[in-house]
């Protein structure tokens, strides 16, 4: 009887490998073992090195559900905490596994197409930006440069825990962060608590 290959726990590994030694490094066969499997069956569902990472990404979208938390409700504090709550708690449980992969993307081309998902995570937090500027709530600009601005001191807070793990850097208070980004892009002071 053929042994059941569970998605997640392969996942789970081809993030651990690829955060320990960086794609170029990562080997399938390390993979593999980590998965408690054989690399022909990794290789058989899976074809490639880079089909496991585009699937592992894959996977973190999913489990971390961006689209729900982008939705519109007309309380825009509520929806950009929303926002990002889902990305920092991503960035913080897998920021080793992006931060492997961020200076690769450039130097291997087949990498790319794992891309497709994140940026559609952040064209759909732009159309909610999007949308709060058109109501006149935030200030005009665009959009996705908005979005890095929101969430780029969340990456790097992140990453700046992770490289120094002793470090006594505390939690993001992410209500307060959320109101700090509307202090500066904010349109009508009243809508920010």
């Amino acid at each position: 009887m053929p042994k059941i290959v569970k998605d997640e726990i392969i996942y789970m590994a081809v993030m651990q490998v690829v955060s320990e030694r960086g794609y170029a490094g990562a080997a399938t066969k390390q993979m593999a073992e980590m998965a408690d499997v054989s690399e022909m069956t990794l290789f058989r569902k899976y074809g490639n090195k880079a089909e496991l990472v585009k699937q592992a990404i894959s996977f973190i979208v999913e489990q971390t559900d961006f689209s729900s938390a982008a939705e519109y409700t007309g309380d825009i504090q509520a929806d950009l905490l929303r926002v990002v709550q889902a990305y920092y708690g991503s960035a913080v449980k897998h920021g080793f596994f992006f931060a492997a992969l961020f200076s690769d993307f450039s130097r291997y081309p087949e990498l790319l197409e794992a891309l497709d998902q994140p940026l559609e995570i952040f064209t759909t937090i732009g159309e909610l930006i999007a949308r709060y500027q058109e109501e006149g709530v935030l200030k005009s600009g665009n959009p996705i440069h908005i979005v890095s601005s929101l969430l780029g001191p969340l990456v790097y807070s992140s990453m700046l825990g992770r490289a120094i793990l002793k470090s006594n850097i505390p939690p993001r208070d992410l209500s307060n962060h959320v109101s700090m980004f509307l202090a500066g892009y904010g349109n009508n002071p009243k809508t920010i608590r």
